[in-house]
């Protein structure tokens, strides 16, 4: 009994003292903050183009904060893993989530992907967007979106178009596109984004979408022709290659963007502290310029800003969701 007594007075020590550090922790004015390192999980694997932009603003950051702030890769599961892993982190401001629109997609098409996106996280700051890219091959007879579109409504789901797998944003980006069209294209989904623009380039497969800092450099140098980009205006990158919109599709619109949220229950100083932070990072003439040439475009507005977005992404993405009945077991 005395044993069990014991045992019992030593767990409830633990607790509190795990408690108070907690407290402590929670209850640090932000202009105290940061104390000690940052952790930024970035819910995919190194070399990517999520990772390659995470180290550039964490570089960066660690500079401007004084206080080192360490990447990890966390991936599996199309960033399922990574996230679900950071629902029970401490709300401290010590640990941040780099992610994309996997972050939504996943909680719409996976039965049990370990976190809910509407109340498990809060939204920090939008780091960068980038538009998908609808390609062919240089040769093909599609020279315009219009000659794609005519194709394919004379042969409804002869056509297919290839992509970075099931329930990526370029295959949200595709099926939009097939609504928005009224056409049938049938979906071909790759195990990575270089395979799918590859069978492209080698005339395997008449068409995909990509992320535009894909396929970037190959349509520069014109081994790749792109007809047109998801964003509603002209990429900066590629000013030469029209919009959905603009090629008769009015207000299409569909970007891949980059974010950093914190666990629920963060305070809101050390949220606008880390805010005003990365917004001065991305505010850099010399940083600006490194995102663009990765083929994306820095955002860095405030956190009203980017849940709004988030918002308007959650359904817009879950509404194709359930109008073509993706799901993941």
């Amino acid at each position: 009994m005395k044993q069990f007594a014991d045992k019992l007075l030593a767990a409830l020590i633990a607790t509190c003292v795990v408690a108070s550090a907690s407290n402590q922790a929670l209850s640090q004015p932000a202009s105290d903050y940061p104390t000690k390192p940052i952790q930024l999980v970035n819910v995919f694997a190194a070399g990517g183009g999520l990772d390659v932009i995470g180290r550039l603003v964490a570089d960066r950051l660690t500079r401007n904060l004084g206080r080192l702030v360490v990447v990890e890769n966390r991936p599996g599961a199309g960033g399922n893993i990574g996230t679900a892993s950071l629902v029970k982190a401490a709300a401290d401001g010590y640990t941040l989530l780099e992610t994309t629109n996997s972050y939504n997609i996943n909680s719409l098409i996976y039965k049990n992907p370990g976190y809910d996106p509407r109340k498990d996280f809060a939204p920090v700051v939008q780091l960068t967007e980038a538009p998908s890219v609808l390609i062919t091959h240089p040769r093909s007879p599609y020279r315009s979106l219009k000659d794609l579109v005519n194709a394919a409504r004379a042969e409804p789901g002869k056509l297919v178009y290839g992509s970075a797998g099931s329930g990526s944003p370029v295959h949200i980006a595709g099926e939009m596109f097939k609504t928005a069209a009224n056409i049938n294209l049938t979906h071909v989904p790759y195990k990575s984004a270089a395979q799918s623009y590859q069978d492209v380039m080698g005339g395997q497969t008449p068409l995909a979408m990509s992320a535009l800092p894909s396929v970037m450099k190959h349509v520069q140098s014109g081994t790749l022709h792109a007809l047109a980009v998801t964003s509603e205006k002209r990429s900066l990158i590629l000013p030469d290659v029209p919009s959905i919109a603009e090629s008769g599709y009015p207000k299409f619109s569909h970007i891949t963007w980059i974010g950093i949220l914190v666990p629920s229950g963060t305070p809101a100083p050390i949220i606008a502290r880390l805010n005003r932070e990365i917004v001065a990072v991305l505010s850099n003439p010399e940083m600006r310029e490194r995102i663009i040439a990765l083929g994306a475009e820095p955002v860095g507005k405030s956190p009203s800003d980017f849940e709004a977005m988030l918002k308007a992404d959650y359904e817009a993405t879950g509404k194709l969701v359930s109008q073509i009945g993706l799901k993941v077991d």
